[in-house]
């Protein structure tokens, strides 16, 4: 668990930083920006992915009365995971003019899902 919230801080530093030093520099090319956006998002969408997995492995210990409540968490996680990878897959198909308001999108699907998991 440990493991996980320092690799969550870990990305969301490097997130973080790549967001702010795109803003301040505008001079790189913008599909290195979207290459490393697509890196960060990727390294994400495996972290949610192995969070899912854990959530669902405690749907199926669970009992009594908490096993629903899990299994509609599990299945608003799976919807909303599902959602940000329909995104982030826009996102890395978007021509330069969309790439903000693909970008935008995505980060929006991201957070849902953060929330939906936590």
């Amino acid at each position: 668990m440990l493991r996980t919230c320092v690799l969550s801080c870990a990305v969301a530093g490097a997130l973080g930083l790549s967001i702010g030093c795109s803003r301040l520099s505008d001079t790189k090319p913008t599909n290195v920006q979207r290459d490393e956006a697509v890196k960060t998002y990727k390294l994400q969408l495996d972290e949610f992915d192995h969070k899912i997995a854990e959530l669902k492995a405690k749907v199926e210990k669970a009992t009594g009365d908490e096993k629903p409540k899990l299994e509609g968490k599990l299945k608003e996680a799976s919807a909303k995971r599902d959602a940000f990878a329909k995104k982030f897959d826009e996102y890395k198909a978007a021509a330069a003019e969309k790439l903000d308001a693909a970008k935008k999108d995505a980060e929006s699907a991201l957070g849902d899902l953060k929330k939906a998991i936590e």
